[in-house]
């Protein structure tokens, strides 16, 4: 069976073994690695080649935005998740411009970390072995949205504007872009379009006029 090795790197022991509990309860992952620093980590990605690494956003010798674009740079292939205590779009926005898959919040990640992990690698294309656990539904995606999220959603999917869902749902339209940053996030989707055909999958809408 083909299994995923992950590099886990963190600065806070308790961290990377909670991080290491809830991958390697996933059949087809294995944690081969782990760092508290960015030097650690990049010696480790070189001697181990791993297939994933978690990388927690502050780490104590360089901003861990900084070494996902080296490891990213060093090994095209791999296939980065950000961690990161800070529920914030733009860390989010700029997680992904550094090159990472997807950015998960710590307080989140016992639920959402290894569904955001196998939605990266499946976006990337990655192959897994076919007893290992299968690409999230639609359904199992959007279960891990709340309930503003999911309406937020259902306003893209139906073509109205953040104005239009901020009048309806009694918040700003900057409370909007909040909402579907994060939204956009847990998905592991950056176009409406996208977030339109989920939503169409997963019967959030049932037409788009």
């Amino acid at each position: 069976m083909t299994t995923l090795r992950v590099l886990v790197v963190d600065d806070h022991p308790i961290v990377r073994e909670g991080v290491r509990r809830i991958l390697e309860a996933q059949q087809g992952l294995q944690v081969v690695g782990e760092a508290s620093d960015a030097a650690g980590a990049l010696a480790l990605a070189e001697r181990l080649r791993p297939d994933v690494a978690v990388v927690d956003v502050g780490l104590p010798d360089m901003s861990g935005l900084d070494l996902v674009r080296r490891l990213r740079a060093s090994q095209p292939a791999l296939v980065a998740l950000m961690l990161s205590m800070y529920d914030d779009a733009e860390y989010a926005r700029e997680s992904r411009a550094a090159g990472a898959a997807a950015y998960v919040v710590k307080d989140s990640a016992a639920t959402t970390l290894a569904a955001q992990l196998w939605l990266a690698v499946g976006d990337r294309g990655r192959a897994v072995a076919h007893d290992a656990p299968p690409r999230a539904s639609a359904q199992e995606r959007i279960a891990l949205l709340t309930p503003r999220e999911c309406d937020v959603l259902r306003g893209i999917a139906t073509g109205r504007t953040n104005k239009e869902m901020g009048a309806a749902l009694g918040i700003s339209p900057r409370t909007v872009e909040t909402h579907r940053e994060r939204l956009m996030r847990k998905l592991g989707v950056s176009t409406v379009a996208g977030l339109t055909a989920l939503a169409l999958e997963a019967g959030v809408v049932t037409r788009v006029d």
